[in-house]
């Protein structure tokens, strides 16, 4: 009996579910393997982002037919100034009785446009060789001065011819000193700003120069005018024929000069000083230091400069390095050594470069402007010179991890050397000296577009491997998760399962 009322209590209760252990779903460890594949990723891109940046940028940067950079540097669209300041002599007449004494006049600010021309690639190299166009289109509403203004400075035309007669014989030098004298030559000319630039004027001289032979006149071309940049406007030979690496070849950096005027080195000096390097203006070196120097080749002044650090500042957001000519840059020998070979014989004062050897024997000396960090000397042969770190230094002013200049100011003084001739009346008493005749500034500052973009570019490099980092530490954390899911027990409901209960008839017929 007792055996039917259990039996009727199983019955009269639910079948009550049970749980049985299950196999772990197929994504979890789908999903946790790509999580550790995608860590694996983000982490080594973390740790290798400085060299996959920089190999990204190198490839941005290189020059080719097709690259941005290039479309950029052919034809650049950033707004470039020229500006020329000339020093007027008022006291000539009174010459060399008295010091002279020079006023600034200018800027003539003229606007400049740049393209490459007769671009040609050595792709067996990683060079490319061009010339350079520049057209100058004077700009009257931003300059202090017009063209028409009447400018005294020295007679370059006479000073040149009795400067390459300085190691003529007696009777060569008396017959220049009796054809300065017939021509009416004197120490100052009186000529109009447009003649002195880009116009140029006429001189006798220039007639008989053409009748002498080559070594007489230093080689110098024939001209039928004398101008500073007279037949530089739109011609292809203001800089000369440059080849420069292209940046192509792994380890190199774009725009390095290699050959200028079809040479490897620099026919007019000697030593360490005719080696050819350095930038040729557009591109610079990355990963810059407060350490690094920056060589940059400068076609008018015929040589490579080396500009070192000297301060930092902040454009726009955008740090830079400023990297300028020191007094060591133009210095002689007494305190560097390694420029000696640049002075050519003529090496007397420090803060200047005798460029003669490139200018066909002309006594054309360059400096910083109003002899910036030159030797104090130079100041006391004139008056009027009053150097200004802020207004006359020549500096790039650099972002150093990308290498593009933000702000440059390329400054320089042109000045005629001269000295007393004993057998040319004219030159006789003279001081030795170097005049001054006019300073130039080409600027060049990034348009905020620009900085904009580069600010864009170094975050990138700044925060790419924090954010590499911070994805790794995601996905990591995911694994775990998606890990520690999977290794958890899982059940599956299952319903319990009893016989059709039988009823009382069944039970009698077959009891238990």
């Amino acid at each position: 009996m007792w055996r039917l009322e259990v039996l009727l209590f199983l019955n009269s209760v639910s079948p009550v579910p049970h749980k049985m252990r299950g196999r772990t779903p197929r994504w979890l460890w789908v999903g946790a393997g790509s999580g550790a594949l995608l860590a694996l990723v983000a982490l080594s891109a973390a740790l290798a982002w400085t060299n996959i940046f920089d190999s990204a940028l190198a490839t941005q940067l290189a020059l080719t037919p097709t690259s941005r950079s290039f479309r950029n540097w052919v034809a650049p669209t950033v707004p470039l100034f020229f500006d020329v300041y000339f020093f007027n002599w008022t006291n000539a007449d009174r010459f060399p009785g008295e010091k002279p004494d020079l006023v600034q006049l200018g800027p003539y600010r003229f606007i400049e446009k740049r393209q490459h021309v007769n671009v040609t690639w050595f792709d067996n190299n990683g060079t490319v060789a061009y010339r350079t166009q520049r057209s100058w289109f004077f700009d009257e509403a931003s300059s202090n001065g017009t063209l028409q203004d009447n400018i005294t400075t020295l007679n370059a035309i006479a000073a040149s011819a009795v400067y390459r007669s300085r190691f003529w014989g007696f009777l060569q030098q008396k017959g220049l000193s009796m054809g300065l004298a017939m021509f009416n030559q004197n120490i100052a000319v009186s000529k109009l700003a447009k003649e002195l630039l880009f116009d140029g004027y006429e001189d006798p001289l220039l007639d008989l120069a053409k009748s002498l032979p080559s070594s007489t006149t230093g080689g110098a071309p024939p001209v039928d005018k004398f101008g500073w940049f007279y037949e530089r406007n739109n011609s292809l030979d203001t800089d000369g024929y440059m080849e420069v690496s292209t940046g192509q070849l792994s380890g190199t950096i774009p725009g390095q000069i290699l050959r200028w005027n079809y040479e490897d080195h620099l026919p007019f000096y000697e030593g360490e000083c005719s080696k050819l390097s350095g930038s040729a203006g557009e591109f610079m070196a990355r990963n810059l230091t407060e350490e690094s120097i920056l060589p940059m080749f400068v076609p008018d002044l015929c040589r490579t400069v080396n500009m070192e650090y000297v301060d930092s500042g902040d454009q726009s957001g955008l740090l830079f390095n400023k990297y300028a000519l020191t007094e060591r840059s133009f210095d002689n020998s007494t305190t560097s050594p390694s420029n000696t070979c640049f002075c050519n014989g003529e090496c007397a004062w420090s803060g200047v470069m005798n460029v003669s050897a490139c200018r066909f024997g002309s006594p054309a000396f360059l400096s910083l402007p109003h002899f910036l960090h030159g030797d104090a000397q130079l100041r006391e042969f004139v008056t009027g010179m009053q150097p200004d770190p802020d207004a006359h230094s020549f500096y790039f002013a650099v972002e150093p991890k990308l290498g593009v200049p933000l702000d440059v100011a390329a400054r320089f003084q042109l000045n005629i050397y001269m000295e007393p001739s004993e057998h040319v009346t004219l030159y006789q008493d003279v001081p030795r000296m170097l005049f001054p005749i006019f300073w130039v500034e080409q600027k060049v500052k990034m348009d905020e577009s620009v900085i904009a973009e580069l600010r864009f570019v170094r975050a990138i490099f700044d925060w790419g491997g924090t954010i590499c980092a911070c994805a790794a530490l995601v996905f990591a954390a995911l694994v775990t998760i998606a890990t520690c899911w999977a290794r958890k027990p899982h059940y599956i409901k299952k319903e319990c399962v009893f016989e059709k209960p039988r009823d009382e008839a069944e039970l009698k017929l077959n009891p238990i």
